[in-house]
This record gives C-alpha cells, structure tokens and sequence, in this order.
C-alpha cells in the first residue's frame, strides 16, 4: 500500500461515521465475541477524544529558516537540502503500526487473535500506552469497532470470532507529539468446514454440491442463510424463541438477531415490517411467507434453489425444505 493509499484510507476512516452499536453476528448461545464485514463485535473501551487527523505543515520558509539560517534567497535550496535530509532520518514524530492476524484462515465461528504493534518510524521505539482504533472494512466504507490499549512494548491484542471472510485494519490518531499512522489492512479467510453430507441425490447434498467453500464476505444474505443453518435439528416448540428450541417466527427473529437486525416477534408483524419483494426477484436470505398477506400463518429463510430454512411444526426439528406451494409472499430486511 502506498503513502498516497494509506493516506487515503485513513482520511476515509476518519471521516466515516462512528457506530452508536456495533452489531454482533454469531450465535451467542456461548456468549463469544463475533466479527463480520457486516459488524466486527468488540467491547473494549479506550479513552475518549482524538487527536487532529491534519499533522502540522511545515513550509519550505520554515526549513529554510533551520537548515540556511532564514536566507531568503537560500529558501529553495535549503527546503531541497531539508526534505532530503528528513527523508534520510526520519522525523522522529513519525510512527508506524502494524496488524496481524494468528492465521490467515480459520473455519466459521473460530477464535483468531489479532496482534497490534505501534512504533516510532527509525527509532523501533514502542508506542506505549496508546488507542489504537480497529477498522473494519464495510463495503466501501470503514467502520472503527474497538478501541485498543498499548502496552509498554507498544503491543495490544484483541481476540474475535470470525463468520466470514473480513479485512481490517488499525489506526493510531497520533497525539501532539507523534505523528498519526494507518496499518496495511489483513484479511482472514473464513472457510466452510468439509463436511460428510447424506446420500448422493437427498437435498442437502444438491445444495453442498453447489454451496461456495468460502463465506463471501460482503453477502449479508449468505450470512443469513448460514446463521439459520447452524440451528439445524433444534426442535420446533410454540412461543420458543431460542436458542435451543424455536417456531417459526422466533426462529427467524433470532438469526437475524445474530446480524444486529432486531425484527417483531410474530410472523404477521415480521411480513408487515418488511419489504416486499415480487418472487421472481428473490435472493437468499430473504423471508418466505404463507398465508395471505393480512394472516400470515409461516415463515421460512430462503436459502436459494427453491428451498428455505424453517422450523416446520410440533414434533419436528429446523430442516432444510422445499417452497412447498407457489403460494407464498417474499419480504426483505436490509
């Protein structure tokens, strides 16, 4: 990445908007940390404020002034010697930062540690006791997630966990007297587990067969089709809204929950709530309602090919099914 990138980034990071909440998309039956393109969880706070993102100019008058004695006709040649000089030892305000991630691929939902190390550019000196800001790339934004603590060998570390594939960097805002600086970004590959599916030609292997190995990253309705599949064989209980037991309604509500979309309770006022959207145009994702409009009576998780996700009735468990009628109602969250 190059000065002019890197500046860049970092300009679109500062000025992006700071999330009031940020949004945790695993199941958190277990209480862990998640982190996604759609929102990297973290709860770690840091202290408040931020340093002026412009550092100060110094003008050609400025180094003529400490290299020629303030000649005015040495200005040129002196600002020349001046940059050449501070190119060959680096001013010691300036600092560098770098992220990096325990491994470069890890399987859905799995722990990875990012190690952050800021540090004074020439010196090696560490950069101690510091915020450093984790950004997450969002589409073509960047959204800051959690803040970061160094430590006196200039070192924070966060721990998530990750459901698809995410690219992120770090930030130090840089403070009166040391310059602010941005990480190359990293990113960590979240990857399908292999799994041993059913017989050749029984739905789940038709749909395996076509299904990505990798989560796409900026798919929010991949995201939600594989949070609904990780609920597979809990039992259908009426009123149950998980996590270990679900209907219909409450199975939805809390997968999408998992991505920081907080949806109604009941299936009519999920329909009513959404956006509708005509069959034909229908992604993975999206919801499938049955009934009629003003009675919704189900409610499943389009998962693409003509089958959704749904928790089906009493005495039967969440299943990957067929759209069992061409009557049926399609709404979208965005």
């Amino acid at each position: 990445m190059g000065e002019a990138d890197r500046e860049s980034l970092y300009r679109r990071i500062w000025l992006s908007p700071q999330s009031r909440r940020v949004a945790t998309i695993a199941a958190v039956t277990t209480g862990t940390l998640a982190a996604s393109t759609a929102g990297f969880a973290a709860t770690m706070p840091g202290p408040g404020g931020n340093a002026s993102l412009e550092p100060t100019a110094t003008t050609d008058t400025a180094a003529a002034s400490v290299i020629g004695g303030g000649s005015r006709t040495g200005t040129l040649a002196a600002s020349a010697v001046g940059l050449a000089g501070r190119i060959g030892v680096p001013d010691p305000r300036l600092t560098e930062v770098s992220i990096v991630p325990d491994s470069a691929t890890i399987a859905p939902d799995a722990p990875v540690v990012f190690t952050v190390r800021a540090t004074q550019l020439g010196s090696g000196q560490p950069v101690t006791n510091q915020r450093i800001r984790i950004a997450v790339a969002n589409g073509p934004q960047w959204t800051t997630t959690a803040q970061l603590q160094t430590d006196a060998s200039g070192t924070a570390k966060i721990t998530t966990r990750l459901l698809s594939t995410t690219t992120l960097t770090a930030v130090f805002d840089g403070t009166n007297a040391l310059r602010p600086s941005l990480a190359n970004a990293t990113t960590v590959t979240v990857r399908s587990p292999t799994a041993s599916g059913p017989a050749t030609g029984s739905t789940t292997s038709r749909l395996t067969a076509t299904a990505p190995t990798v989560i796409p990253g900026s798919s929010i309705g991949q995201k939600i089709v594989y949070l609904a599949s990780l609920q597979k064989g809990k039992p259908y209980v009426y009123g149950a809204a998980g996590p270990n037991a679900f209907d219909c309604s409450g199975y939805v509500q809390y997968v999408f929950k998992q991505l920081g979309r907080y949806l109604p309770r009941t299936a009519q006022q999920q329909y009513d709530a959404s956006i509708h959207i005509p069959k034909a145009a229908k992604q993975p994702g999206d919801l499938i309602f049955f009934g009629s409009p003003d009675n919704i009576t189900h409610i499943g998780i389009y998962a693409g090919n003509g089958y959704m996700w749904a928790a089906p009735q009493t005495g039967r468990t969440i299943n990957l099914q067929p759209i069992y009628t061409s009557t049926y109602w399609v709404g979208r969250f965005l």
